[in-house]
Parts: C-alpha cells; sequence; structure tokens
C-alpha cells in the first residue's frame, strides 16, 4: 500500500485505488467487538467539509494517553487530528461508499494508509443531517490477540471546512466546548469490556450547541453503541 502525507481531502483517489481491501488483515475474521458511531450535525452534511472519526485503541481501562485531539492552528502537521490516534474512519461525499478506514503509520500522524471500510455504513443523501457506521474491533488490530488485548477506546469527532498544509486559519469543530479553551482537547473514552451504549448525555452533555458558527459543522448529538458477541 502507498503511505499517505496529503490533505484529507485527497483520500478519495487513495480509496479508489484500494477499494479492492474491504477489512484489514487481521488474520482471523472473528469479530470480537462491534462499534457503532452516529454523529448528528445542526444542519447537513456539507459535501465541500470533512468529517472525521479518530480512534485510538488501548489495552487500559483508563488511558493515560492524551488521545485523538483536534488540530486548530499552525504548525499543522496532518492538518485534522494530533495526540494519540491508530486509526480514523473519514467521510467524503466522492470516496465509493462514502466511508472508509485508514491507519496511521506514524506516531506523528503524518502517513497513514487506506485499511477498509465500516461493516456497515448509512447512505448521506443531500441534504442529511446524520452519519452513521458501524466498524469491528477487529478492523483496528492486525490480529485476534491484540483486538482481545483492547480493553477502551478513545475517540473524538472532527469536522472542518478544510484540512489545510499552509494559511493561518480554518473552522472546526471537536468534542467538548471550542468556544473554551479549557475545553478543546476533549476525547472521550469507551469501555470495550462490556456492551454499553454511550450518548452525549453520558459525558455531562460534553458537546454542546452553538460552540462553532456554521451550522453544517456543529456537532449537536452522538452516540457511540459497544455491542460485544
Amino acid at each position: 500500500m502507498r503511505l499517505r502525507t496529503l490533505p484529507l481531502l485527497s483520500l478519495a483517489a487513495l480509496a479508489i485505488g484500494s477499494s479492492c481491501a474491504r477489512f484489514p488483515d487481521t488474520g482471523d475474521s472473528g469479530e470480537l467487538v462491534r462499534l457503532s458511531f452516529t454523529l448528528q450535525f445542526d444542519r447537513e452534511i456539507n459535501r465541500s467539509y470533512v468529517y472525521v472519526v479518530a480512534l485510538n485503541p488501548s489495552t487500559q481501562d483508563t488511558p493515560t494517553t492524551t488521545g485523538p485531539i483536534p488540530v486548530i492552528a499552525p504548525p499543522w502537521g496532518n492538518g485534522f487530528v494530533a495526540g494519540q490516534a491508530t486509526h480514523f474512519v473519514g467521510f467524503n461525499f466522492l470516496v465509493p461508499g462514502q466511508f472508509n478506514l485508514y491507519r496511521f503509520r506514524d506516531t506523528n500522524l503524518n502517513e497513514y494508509e487506506f485499511v477498509g471500510v465500516p461493516l456497515l455504513a448509512d447512505d448521506v443523501l443531500p441534504g442529511t443531517n446524520r452519519l452513521r457506521f458501524e466498524i469491528s474491533i477487529n478492523q483496528l488490530a492486525r490480529t485476534t490477540a491484540e483486538a482481545e488485548a483492547f480493553r477502551s477506546l478513545q475517540i473524538n469527532l472532527l469536522a472542518m471546512d478544510r484540512v489545510p498544509q499552509s494559511g493561518t486559519s480554518k473552522v472546526w469543530e471537536a468534542l467538548g466546548d471550542g468556544r473554551l479553551p479549557s475545553q478543546i482537547n476533549s476525547p472521550i473514552t469507551v469501555s470495550l469490556r462490556n456492551s454499553r451504549t454511550y450518548t452525549n448525555s453520558t459525558f455531562f452533555d460534553l458537546e454542546p450547541r452553538n460552540d462553532v458558527a456554521d451550522p453544517d459543522l456543529d456537532l449537536v448529538d452522538f452516540v457511540v453503541e459497544v455491542r460485544r458477541n
């Protein structure tokens, strides 16, 4: 697979070139945990914008790592996520299937590769304000043993008008109140050891309305469902 250090808006070409690979090579198809993600925005999903679910599985119940956090100012790095993340699901209207799963190849998060697609994903039609997809924890591991060792998952939900490599600003959304510096880096952690549904209210309404002016970027609610087999 070819590595990418390009802006996320260029992921369409990568996905098309690798569309024959539906799942990462885990060595075993036995599914351990199914994860369902639902993101609801104030208005509609904008075909010119970028929407990302950043993921960082951990072998700890309570990870000590920061987890995935938004990139909001220079130096831009990859332009969309910093901190700790191993994978992300990117949404793009131009990509067949619209949703694709990528794996980072370095700890600086500058190199990533296409590894597959979600197991299920709702079609996103014009005017829709919701993104929904499902993946397996096996898709975030190279082996079944590695997947079995995961105990929790750090998550951040990101949206932005562009993935900058230059310039001085972008309009962005992430978990937490983006108007408050103390809440900009606010990924959530969900347990993988038990079946449970996590919502915005589970985290004491971590994500408020109107913390970003653009309603196409304004995340207003989310659901993460963990289902153990």
